[in-house]
């Protein structure tokens, strides 16, 4: 992580404030960024060790937790939930808390999941945490019907939203209508800054992609 993310992070941080507000909020951003952009949206919501949930429909937390620890970043207070296939559902010798979730198939019912079964079988308790991160929501219409993400996104949204941070990034520009049924949701659009300092209008404020060996 080069110092312009770094400075990128603090803004973000900045906008959220040091223990994340509770909300929706938004980050527009061209898919070719979305992995440098969620670690550095990570590395905001942390900050000194805030506990979030970060919900991994795109790639197994395993990528995530190397990259974190390749850049040093404290997770101890992140726990993953796993939205992926059977095949990727192992630990691989990671100590990360983790649970996981049938698949990205059906997403409208993980936020009753999160509420009940993983709440009763689990001890999943959603109250202590002060942000959620959905990696790359936009998958999900992979596997499922635009109305299916979108009920997933109003549960989810009224599940969680009045305790803490729900943090979104979507490329606008593919997915206009994922980022407006958010806005309609009382989603703040949270704003990247350009090298001069400017706000862009879209998430297109270049960073350095992360390097990651043998992931």
């Amino acid at each position: 992580m080069n110092a312009r993310d770094l400075l990128q992070s603090e803004n973000l941080r900045r906008q959220l404030g040091e223990a994340p507000r509770p909300g929706l909020f938004l980050l527009d951003v061209t898919t070719t960024q979305f992995v440098v952009v969620e670690l550095v949206l990570l590395k905001a919501l942390l900050g000194e060790g805030n506990p979030g949930l970060f919900i991994a429909v795109d790639r197994p937390h395993r990528y995530i937790t190397h990259l974190l620890d390749m850049h040093r970043i404290d997770h101890d207070g992140l726990q993953f939930l796993n939205v992926m296939s059977r095949f990727s559902q192992t630990n691989g010798g990671s100590t990360s808390k983790v649970d996981f979730f049938d698949g990205p198939g059906h997403i409208d019912e993980l936020p009753n999941a999160l509420r009940d079964r993983l709440a009763t079988e689990r001890g999943l308790d959603l109250s202590k945490f002060q942000f959620a991160l959905i990696d790359n929501i936009s998958i999900l219409l992979t596997y499922n019907s635009p109305q299916a993400v979108e009920t997933f996104l109003r549960d989810f949204v009224h599940l969680l939203s009045g305790n803490m941070a729900v943090t979104l990034v979507i490329d606008r520009k593919r997915n206009p209508n994922l980022y407006h049924t958010a806005l309609s949701l009382g989603g703040r659009e949270l704003r990247l800054e350009q090298s001069d300092g400017r706000s862009p209008d879209s998430g297109e404020a270049k960073m350095e992609r992360p390097k990651a060996q043998g992931v």
